[in-house]
């Protein structure tokens, strides 16, 4: 049996698990971005979460939540204060291609980037700005959600997140259009 010993078995598990501490611990050791796992409160479809990214005065990504008895329906996170965002189609087959694969990142999961080379860059790029302040990107994080199909990255203060059980996505995907052009309550 494959999941005894093989592919999914506690063994592989256990020991992807020390691979990736040893990614992330060696990362931070020499001061290099790497992927934290970030529990936002929600799991997504592995298979077909299918997110859908909507940024206007407020940032929302939507996804279909994972099959399971206790988490099904539309999940929803919503991103405070962004300064950047972007979505990718860096999905589970061409994930080894990102540049933080081999620094602790995963597939179907958040994330929050410590050291983050993007934030660095933002940083740069609004310093030019005579209104700049370095403590609005001070407290900014950079987080990465890893999907089926695509790679969400975003810079924000923070990130809340909601779900919505009986909601279908075209009703989750209005609503949210409403909210992303409103002035945050």
């Amino acid at each position: 049996m494959i999941s005894e010993h093989g592919w999914g078995s506690p063994q592989i598990d256990a020991a992807s698990q020390r691979l990736l501490a040893l990614e992330r611990s060696t990362a931070a050791e020499m001061g290099l971005p790497y992927a934290e796992p970030a529990d936002l409160g929600a799991k997504w479809d592995a298979g077909a979460p299918m997110p859908v990214l909507i940024s206007g005065l407020r940032t929302f990504v939507a996804f279909y939540l994972s099959d399971s008895a206790d988490d099904y329906g539309i999940g929803v996170v919503e991103f405070k204060n962004v300064i950047g965002v972007q979505m990718s189609s860096a999905g589970d087959e061409v994930i080894q291609g990102h540049p933080l694969w081999g620094s602790g990142l995963e597939p179907y999961q958040a994330h929050e980037i410590r050291n983050s080379t993007w934030i660095r860059e933002l940083k740069e790029v609004n310093r030019i700005h005579s209104a700049f302040r370095d403590s609005r990107l001070s407290a900014a994080r950079h987080f990465v959600l890893t999907f089926h199909d695509e790679t969400l990255e975003c810079v924000a203060q923070a990130a809340d997140t909601r779900t919505e059980p009986a909601a279908t996505m075209p009703e989750v995907m209005l609503s949210l259009s409403h909210e992303a052009v409103a002035l945050q309550p």
